[in-house]
């Protein structure tokens, strides 16, 4: 049943003032503006980089297209979640935006309608960009898709329905028995359908099949790059791999592909070089736990400015948004969908999911491939899904002799020099720690 009128925006005085919309917009060109330079800055960054850097530009060129699109009575969806299958929105004829708000001003003005500063300041900042139209991508979108993953997000996409028409995606919690695969299906289905109808286009099997090909491809460049990240010397910095992998999530997946290509081509040319990234020696380390969307790079900005490198991470924003490809073993339209749907589900492991022991498998897997000496788990404050995973994590991988830092923050710079000294402290004692190894070795390899 349509609701007659708002259900959660109320006219009250400075919600949408002049003044309130300008500030954000002033402050959050800023801030994009002060982290892509800080980027820019990194020693032995490669050139193809600036590409990437153009995506995710306040304003920027990429902008300037999908308005453009827009104007000419293109359709743009935004997605608030990795699992909403990208194939099928661009196969209806549509463009596809990450929703998520990685700035920190917007959060303000969610806080004033809310009332509740612990939600995650994600899903505040995000929220906060529609209501003062202070991100100009949001603005654009003509449907917003939305998975029930966690409470934040959930009651997120019901509050947007004020401004957009949304689609909520239920998802099943336990991946355990066939019906919750089955509904999964059906829940992909029904969102197909709703795409149908906002493009007026059909998802032809051939356009299907040829998205799904686009972004097989893409996970296979993104391989290429974890391929050298494993490397003792990596030639791109964790912040930078965020980056291009984010950048899929913003721009067409063949234009992305191209350009990953030449990343790789000069990477490839840089560690024959020997030319490296990061500082001589640097602390390998995994990040994990809640996600984190440019320009919200404070975590990692600190951790690569302390002497640490991060070279893999287990990220919604990052190493999971391409980490496995759409395996397609039949050719009727039914088996296409059951494919792809089970690509956004099973492999994901958003701690919504219980059981998620394939989680810490997949954290394993990644320590041991790329040489891991610590683990830094970061959760934004109200993420309380990724705070009771931490401990249980931690655990795990404090048999395995891993150590693990939490970290947990707001979306400001207030504790930035509190969580500093921490990350600081973390990544000396991994030092300490391999120097001792290499001094000390076991009895048996003397």
């Amino acid at each position: 049943m349509e609701s007659e009128g708002p259900r959660y925006l109320r006219d009250k005085e400075g919600y949408f003032s002049k003044e309130q919309r300008d500030r954000t917009r002033k402050r959050s060109g800023e801030m994009e503006a002060a982290v892509g330079a800080a980027l820019r800055k990194q020693k032995n960054r490669p050139k193809a980089m600036s590409y990437f850097d153009e995506v995710h530009k306040y304003r920027g060129a990429r902008y300037h297209e999908l308005k453009e699109f827009h104007d000419k009575g293109g359709k743009i969806v935004g997605t608030l979640c990795m699992m909403v299958p990208q194939e099928l929105i661009f196969a209806a004829g549509a463009e596809a935006v990450r929703l998520c708000s990685g700035y920190y001003e917007p959060v303000h003005p969610a806080n004033e309608l809310l009332g509740d500063a612990g939600l995650c300041p994600m899903v505040r900042s995000t929220l906060g960009t529609k209501m003062v139209s202070s991100n100009p991508l949001v603005d654009l979108i003509d449907l917003v898709v939305g998975p029930a993953t966690c409470d934040g997000k959930m009651k997120l996409a019901e509050i947007l329905q004020d401004w957009v028409p949304v689609v909520m995606m239920n998802i099943p919690r336990v991946k355990v028995g066939d019906s919750s695969s089955d509904l999964w299906v059906k829940e992909v289905s029904y969102l197909k359908n709703r795409l149908e109808e906002l493009t007026g286009r059909s998802v032809r099997k051939s356009m299907l099949r040829s998205e799904i090909a686009k972004w097989n491809e893409a996970n296979q460049h993104w391989s290429e790059l974890l391929e050298l990240r494993r490397s003792e010397r990596p030639p791109i910095s964790g912040r930078d791999a965020m980056l291009v992998v984010q950048a899929s999530q913003f721009d067409r997946i063949e234009r992305w592909n191209r350009k990953v290509g030449d990343l790789i081509l000069e990477l490839r040319k840089m560690r024959k070089k020997g030319v490296h990234a990061g500082e001589e020696g640097a602390a390998r380390i995994l990040l994990a736990g809640s996600p984190m969307m440019y320009p919200n790079f404070k975590i990692p900005s600190i951790i690569e400015g302390s002497g640490g490198l991060i070279v893999t991470d287990e990220l919604c924003s990052g190493y999971r948004l391409m980490s496995d490809p759409v395996m397609v073993d039949g050719m009727s339209r039914k088996e296409i969908y059951q494919a792809l749907a089970e690509r956004y589900f099973f492999p994901c492991s958003c701690p919504c999911f219980s059981p998620n022991d394939e989680r810490i498998r997949r954290m394993k897997e990644a320590i041991k491939a790329f040489g891991i000496e610590g683990v830094i788990f970061h959760t934004l404050r109200g993420c309380h899904l990724n705070n009771i995973e931490a401990t249980k994590i931690e655990l795990s991988l404090r048999v395995e002799g891993i150590p693990l830092l939490k970290i947990e923050s707001e979306y400001d710079e207030g504790d930035i020099e509190q969580v500093r000294t921490r990350i600081e402290a973390f990544i000396e004692m991994i030092k300490t720690r391999r120097e001792f190894r290499m001094t000390h070795p076991p009895e048996g390899n003397k």
